[in-house]
């Protein structure tokens, strides 16, 4: 490789690799608990998990081509519902009109075409819920992230009143 070739193309991989690193600091502000997960990860190298029992377990990488994954389970379902609620409204997952937050169990999806994003939603028997959201943007992952993690705090602030 010619000399200026591969000076641009180390130019590139430092590039790269410190929005790897501001994706994945971003992640953790928003939902602090997450921590990287060590090579190898399984999938995406920049990988984060978390495990908040009763309120949530998972992971949450950033793949090759700058999208998020975010792919949590344990969710208190009231807890998940109001963040949906807030950052999207009701009816985007086929729900029923009370949103995610009083939907029985099963399966609910969005798939969003502008953006090839996907959303899963499992509603569990137990009042439990698990997100999936798939190739989003980094944006949409904090956002998502920062609000579970504000109806996080709400909900256990609601729990410990007398």
């Amino acid at each position: 490789m010619q000399p200026h070739a591969r000076h641009a193309l180390e130019n590139w991989h430092t590039a790269w690799t410190a929005q790897q690193d501001a994706a994945l600091a971003a992640f953790a502000t928003a939902f602090p608990g997450l921590a990287r997960m060590d090579r190898p990860t399984g999938c995406c190298d920049p990988r984060m998990k978390v495990e908040r029992h009763g309120e949530a377990t998972g992971f949450v990488c950033f793949d090759d081509h700058g999208r998020a994954t975010v792919d949590f389970a344990g969710i208190p379902q009231t807890t998940l519902g109001r963040a949906l609620e807030v950052i999207f409204g009701c009816g985007w997952f086929e729900e029923g009109p009370e949103g995610i937050a009083a939907a029985p169990p099963g399966t609910y999806n969005w798939d969003d075409e502008a953006t090839y994003a996907e959303f899963e939603i499992k509603v569990e028997a137990d009042a439990t819920a698990s997100i999936c959201m798939s190739y989003v943007t980094v944006e949409d992952a904090v956002v998502l992230l920062d609000q579970l993690q504000h109806q996080l705090v709400e909900h256990s602030a609601t729990a410990e009143e007398p």
